[in-house]
């Protein structure tokens, strides 16, 4: 789809679902944007002027998402071969998955914020001791004996589908950069991961947001062992560094495009403020671990028994995000009893 001259949003596929699944249920979601249909693909941006192509973010490393990228680029005029720079927002393996393949057929330079960059190698090409750490980290936040194995390795199955590949280029964010005739301005908006960008061009007033800010779903935000620090914090002030831009356009990475991003920041901070609300009142007078809390809080897609061991995984990592949250801001505390972590009300 060309969003302006110059613009592609292309659309990969996840490992589940065919290329001609995934557009339907695009369609679908189009008609009826509030029901949530999971996440079935990425949307990869081409853009391409002025001699100079390059891909924003790019999707799993299967064939069926390849054939679809390279069907994507071909309807525009171009192939993956002549990409110049891959940028990813983040490295997560729905966005940064094929890059190791697409560095093979183009030598494209490959560009990663440093936070992420720096993950790689625990995180692809040596994750046992993440595992590892894993299971403990489960067990310090009240994750039954039972449970913690099935979780510690809830996202091994998904290397399968991961080319990594080095970062070429490390950025910090503030950084710009050309292509063709479009200025882009790396903005950096830690929170869904330590090291996630957006990309700004102000000329156009187009913002491609990544999973920092989707149309209808919010991005997990997640504490774990590979991250710092207070995530939902951060990523709530990211949210805050993109109110005063001028934006017409926003291009997330899933669901589709849209063009009121202020209401869009409004309507995502109201949903973290009333999650934050509902964590508070299911934390026990006696205090509660992490697991017990996410046990309590009605989750969109279903209860914490029901998920698959990944979804509780993210689901304990989004509650200790909004618990770390809750304590920066002075509305809980916490106190460590033997291996445990307990949150108590204040």
């Amino acid at each position: 789809m060309q969003i302006i001259e110059g613009i592609y949003q292309l659309l990969t596929p996840f490992p589940q679902f065919t290329t001609e699944d995934a557009k339907a249920l695009r369609r679908d979601l189009e008609e009826h944007p509030r029901v949530t249909k999971g996440l079935p693909y990425v949307l990869p941006y081409m853009i391409k002027s002025g001699g100079d192509t390059i891909l924003v973010d790019c999707g799993w490393n299967t064939d069926s998402a390849y054939l679809a990228l390279e069907e994507g680029m071909k309807e525009h005029g171009s192939h993956p071969t002549e990409i110049q720079k891959l940028v990813v927002t983040h490295v997560h393996p729905d966005h940064y998955g094929m890059a190791g393949r697409l560095k093979q057929l183009s030598s494209c330079e490959i560009v990663l914020h440093e936070k992420d960059a720096e993950v790689i190698t625990a995180r692809y090409f040596a994750p046992r001791g993440l595992t590892d750490d894993m299971s403990k980290f489960m067990e310090h936040n009240g994750v039954p004996a039972l449970a913690s194995p099935g979780m510690s390795m809830g996202s091994m199955g998904m290397l399968a589908n991961v080319s990594p590949v080095p970062a070429d280029t490390q950025v910090k964010g503030s950084e710009t950069f050309k292509v063709g005739d479009f200025d882009f301005e790396i903005i950096w908006t830690p929170g869904h991961s330590p090291g996630h960008i957006c990309l700004y061009e102000p000329n156009r007033k187009i913002l491609l947001t990544g999973d920092h800010v989707l149309p209808t779903i919010t991005p997990n935000v997640s504490i774990h062992t590979q991250t710092h620090g207070s995530p939902l914090g951060d990523y709530m002030r990211s949210l805050e560094i993109l109110e005063d831009l001028d934006v017409e356009i926003v291009l997330p990475a899933h669901e589709f495009h849209i063009k009121d991003l202020k209401k869009r920041l409004r309507e995502i901070e109201h949903h973290h403020e009333l999650r934050l609300d509902e964590m508070v009142t299911c934390v026990d007078s006696g205090g509660s671990t992490a697991w017990e809390v996410a046990g309590r809080v009605k989750w969109a897609t279903g209860s914490l028994a029901d998920f698959e061991p990944w979804m509780q995984r993210a689901a304990v990592g989004e509650t200790l995000a909004h618990m770390e949250y809750l304590f920066e801001t002075g509305r809980v505390a916490k106190v460590v009893r033997g291996k445990h972590l307990y949150w108590l009300p204040v």
